[in-house]
Order: C-alpha cells, then sequence, then structure tokens
C-alpha cells in the first residue's frame, strides 16, 4: 500500500526538478544541453512516480470499493489524458538540434509545460492524495 508520505516526498523532489529545468529555461544564455539533462532527470523521475502511482491508482478502479474516491480517480485520470498527451509531443519536438535551432520558443514552451506539470502535482497533493488517505487507500506513513 503506498504512503501519503512517500508520495509527498516523490512530488517535492519533481517540483525541484521541474523548477530546476525553468531556471535554465529563464537564463539569457542557453544551454540546451544543460536543459536536456534537467529534462532527463525531470522525464526519468515522473516516470517513475507514475509507475507507483498507477498501480496504486488503477487497483482502485478495479476495487471500485469507494465510490466517491473512484470518481475522483477516473476524473484525474481523464483530466490527465491531454497534459499526458502535451508532454509527449513536447518531448518529440524538443531535442537537441531543436532546442539549439530556437531557444525561446523551447523555453516558453518548456516553461509552460512545467507550469502544467507542477499544478498537476499540486492537484494530486491537495486533492487526491487526501481523498484517498481519508478513505483508507494509502496509509499516512510507512509502519515503524
Amino acid at each position: 500500500m503506498q504512503n501519503f508520505q512517500t508520495l509527498l516526498a516523490e512530488h517535492d523532489h519533481l517540483d525541484e526538478l521541474a523548477l530546476t529545468l525553468v531556471r535554465i529555461a529563464e537564463r539569457a544564455e542557453p544551454d540546451a544541453a544543460k536543459a536536456l539533462h534537467a529534462r532527463a532527470a525531470f522525464s526519468a523521475s515522473l516516470d517513475d512516480h507514475l509507475g507507483r502511482e498507477t498501480a496504486f491508482l488503477d487497483g482502485e478502479l478495479h476495487e471500485g470499493k469507494v465510490p466517491e474516491f473512484s470518481d475522483a480517480v477516473v476524473k484525474f485520470h481523464s483530466d490527465f489524458n491531454d497534459l499526458a498527451a502535451d508532454w509527449g509531443h513536447y518531448l518529440r519536438l524538443w531535442d537537441l538540434a531543436a532546442a539549439d535551432a530556437d531557444w525561446p520558443r523551447f523555453c516558453g514552451e518548456t516553461t509552460a509545460i512545467m507550469a502544467r506539470l507542477r499544478t498537476r502535482i499540486n492537484e494530486e497533493n491537495n486533492l487526491l492524495y487526501p481523498l484517498a488517505l481519508r478513505y483508507s487507500r494509502i496509509r499516512l506513513r510507512m509502519p515503524a
């Protein structure tokens, strides 16, 4: 069973990685290689987190023991579909050559997608995870 404390820690780490990437994108001096390295770190951590989170949330969908929580999970999955598609498009579009060729546009799109991902993380922290905790779908922390 997942725990609230670990999920929040993972989100905090993702937020730090996102902010690192945004700070690179906000610099006047282009550094596409550094930006893509930071993005790769964020993407790898996101993939790891989503793997664990998806297993926990999909289990809830199959069990459906708590309709209010199951409905929230369905809504979160649905809301995430567009963001996930846009994230995939962004990753495919902006390789090193493209980011070097159009640094200002890369920076704008990076800042925008990171803002959306950070908003999603915040929504999970403030809406989904507390609901999961309320209905005993996750623990508060790891057992001692």
